[in-house]
């Protein structure tokens, strides 16, 4: 009697503590609001937020800037790599980055110039 009496106070602490483990959620590096530089532009250095989002499998994002919002487009995020569009004065600017923890370091291209960009997530 005794020994049953032990076991089904091992299963009951077993069971206890399985079900109060909680699954955890990856949380997805690149949503959010960041603060980016954009450097040596013809026009000085170039700052506002970078709004990155996701529904579903789906990525989205705003780039605001002192003169106005332009959409990003095109937005994936691969191993943590981000690559995107948006168009400003008519021309097509291409983004790449690479995202690490709460920075972002890449470049902002377009006709054969790049431009430095740096992120730094808003907390």
């Amino acid at each position: 009697m005794k020994n049953v009496l032990i076991l089904v106070v091992l299963a009951f602490v077993a069971y206890s503590c399985a079900s109060t483990k909680t699954a955890t959620k990856a949380v997805d590096i690149a949503i959010g609001s960041w603060n980016y530089v954009i450097s040596n532009t013809p026009e000085g250095d170039a700052t506002g937020v970078m709004v990155i989002s996701k529904e579903g499998d789906v990525y989205s994002g705003v780039l605001n800037t002192s003169q106005g919002s332009a959409p990003l487009e095109n937005v994936t995020v691969t191993d943590n790599n981000l690559k995107c569009t948006f168009n400003y004065m008519g021309y097509t600017i291409d983004v790449t980055g690479l995202f690490a923890g709460d920075t972002l370091t890449g470049k902002c291209s377009v006709e054969y110039n790049d431009f430095p960009m740096t992120a730094t997530r808003q907390k």
